[in-house]
């Protein structure tokens, strides 16, 4: 079963989830890494939704807002299967 949480920024399983997505876009990126991971700071972020297959972490997204109506979808995550 699939269930959702609705959390922000600051949770632990969110955390650990941006982790591993990290180490994967580590390896994408390649040399590029260091540049791309400037935009991809998790702090302060108040919209983040954490998926839970059979009550264990295994995706993740989160809406960084910028403004009114000005929203940018972060942090996308699905942990492989």
């Amino acid at each position: 079963m699939t269930t959702l949480l609705r959390t922000d920024s600051s949770h632990a399983d969110f955390v650990e989830l941006v982790k591993h997505l990290d180490a994967d876009l580590r390896i994408r990126d390649g040399e590029d890494h260091a540049f791309y991971n400037q935009f991809n700071k998790i702090d302060k972020i108040r919209y983040v939704v954490v998926a839970y297959r059979d009550g264990q972490p295994a995706g993740c997204g989160a809406i960084k807002e910028y403004a009114p109506a000005v929203m940018e979808v972060k942090r996308m995550y699905v942990a492989p299967a």
